[in-house]
């Protein structure tokens, strides 16, 4: 493996910003195992509420309008993501605090107090079937050198605010791992869906394409970056590595209205091989964006780490 990061330099030109938000309880709730995975409904009519029509381009991205990209990337995900990891179902009680991270990608970033609306927002309406109200207790963004900022509390009541942004190449240096073999740990339900069929447990090879297409997707819609030309040696480099599922489970987390229970996969995947330096930096930007159905809500998050 190079003893140095491998990745697309184009990446010095895109940029993140990260918000935590400390959320105190005004009414208890019970959240089940797949509570906090459910906001898409909410937040939508949370934004629609205090937003209006300018709400719909923080999750309805428009398509492009190269034909090229738009056949490559289709419909652009939202820009943003939310990194959830609760998944036990858990009593919480008035006066309780929970936290809720937001990650908000390139042009995403400019829209934060939008984004603050839209939680405090989300307060008055309850997290889960109209229960667990909250107030906004305290902001947080993630800093350049890995530190958390407290925001002033008047970005609640609406004060401007500018973001702390991250480059996405300074943060891959930070995060690149000394070795391999590596660990992929998903944290929250991982769906995986091709030719109409759920992936219940992919190989590596399988895995691979989905976290290349979600990385590259985003980057394109929200920091106007081509970072692969040609994903064919990436998938080849994938197709080489060697994998095995040290763990993992089969994780059912809502039903829908038809009454189709919907699911995901959580484990770890240890990957190996020669090739693996030249798609770590794939891996590493899923663990930022989240990959398979719902990655914007907090689904299939994962995180890499130096296997033992």
């Amino acid at each position: 493996m190079s003893h140095y990061p491998v990745y697309p330099a184009c990446l010095k030109q895109s940029e993140f910003t990260v918000v935590r938000f400390a959320l105190d309880l005004l009414t208890g709730c019970c959240f089940e195992p797949g509570s906090l995975l459910g906001l898409r409904q909410p937040l939508r009519e949370a934004a629609a509420a205090v937003l209006g029509e300018r709400a719909l381009g923080l999750f309805d991205a428009p398509l492009s309008t190269d034909l090229w990209s738009l056949r490559r990337h289709q419909k652009p995900a939202p820009g943003f993501v939310l990194h959830v990891t609760r998944r036990e179902a858990v009593e919480m009680l008035e006066g309780d605090r929970l936290e809720l991270e937001l990650l908000l990608l390139g042009s995403t970033a400019q829209s934060i107090g939008d984004f603050i609306a839209m939680i405090r927002q989300l307060g008055t309406q309850g997290l889960a079937r109209g229960e667990g109200h909250f107030e906004i207790a305290e902001i947080r963004c993630l800093g350049v050198v890995g530190d958390w900022q407290i925001l002033d509390p008047a970005v609640t009541r609406g004060a401007v605010v500018t973001p702390q942004l991250i480059r996405l190449d300074h943060w891959l240096d930070d995060h690149w791992p000394p070795r391999v073999p590596v660990r992929l740990e998903f944290v929250t339900p991982l769906r995986l869906i091709t030719a109409g069929k759920v992936l219940r447990r992919p190989r590596f090879a399988q895995l691979f394409p989905f976290l290349l297409r979600r990385v590259t997707s985003m980057l394109h819609a929200y920091c106007t970056l081509e970072a692969v030309d040609d994903p064919g040696p990436l998938l080849l480099a994938a197709q080489s590595c060697r994998s095995a599922w040290s763990s993992s489970e089969w994780l059912d987390w809502r039903e829908t209205d038809r009454r189709e229970v919907v699911g995901g996969l959580l484990g770890t995947l240890q990957v190996d091989g020669p090739e693996l330096d030249t798609i770590l930096w794939v891996l590493l930007l899923a663990t930022l964006f989240g990959a398979g159905k719902g990655a914007a809500y907090g689904a299939g998050h994962c995180r890499l780490q130096v296997a033992h």
